[in-house]
């Protein structure tokens, strides 16, 4: 029992790790593919957060993504706090998000659809960060440009990224638990 209990939390740690790995591979590719002013990023490493929805308790889930978002804002969040504060707020809004409907719709045919929904609710989550910082007029004077373009492709690569977890899942199936 003890050791099936430790098993899971170094699983645990080591997708934490990854999901790092992922984070910074994905700044890296992002520096080199701009889109316009944006520095948008695929959201490689909500593949492994995924796989971690489907195979944690909601609390181990929640304190991954936390510790995620801590580990790479210190790491490579070279920006400042501004932007860990939003990468923070969109990771834990697309979390709670994803989790509610996979909730709701059991079936783990609906992945992409729950990729999807954290794919929408990171850059809302981002979006609600740079208004508690900025406050509504002087953000949206700034933004109404950029915030179509992060939702439509925050659901485009939610999609992918719903896609590729399911698959991890169907490897995974019974071996991390």
């Amino acid at each position: 029992m003890r050791s099936k209990k430790i098993k899971k939390i170094v699983t645990l740690a080591v997708l934490i790790s990854l999901a790092c790995c992922l984070s910074y591979f994905d700044s890296y590719i992002c520096s080199l593919i701009p889109i316009g002013m944006l520095r948008y990023k695929l959201g490689l490493a909500n593949i492994v957060i995924m796989v971690v929805l489907y195979n944690y308790s909601f609390k181990e889930g929640i304190i991954a993504v936390i510790i995620k978002s801590l580990i790479v804002g210190f790491l490579f969040g070279a920006s400042g706090i501004i932007t860990f504060v939003m990468s923070f707020l969109g990771s834990v809004l697309s979390y709670l998000g994803m989790y509610l409907v996979k909730k709701v719709l059991l079936e783990s045919k609906f992945t992409p659809f729950i990729g999807l929904i954290g794919g929408f609710l990171h850059p809302i989550g981002q979006i609600l960060g740079a208004i508690i910082i900025y406050g509504f007029k002087d953000f949206f004077a700034s933004s109404i440009v950029t915030m179509p373009m992060m939702l439509v492709l925050g659901v485009i690569t939610g999609v992918i990224v719903g896609l590729t977890s399911k698959q991890i899942n169907k490897v995974l199936e019974n071996k991390i638990n």
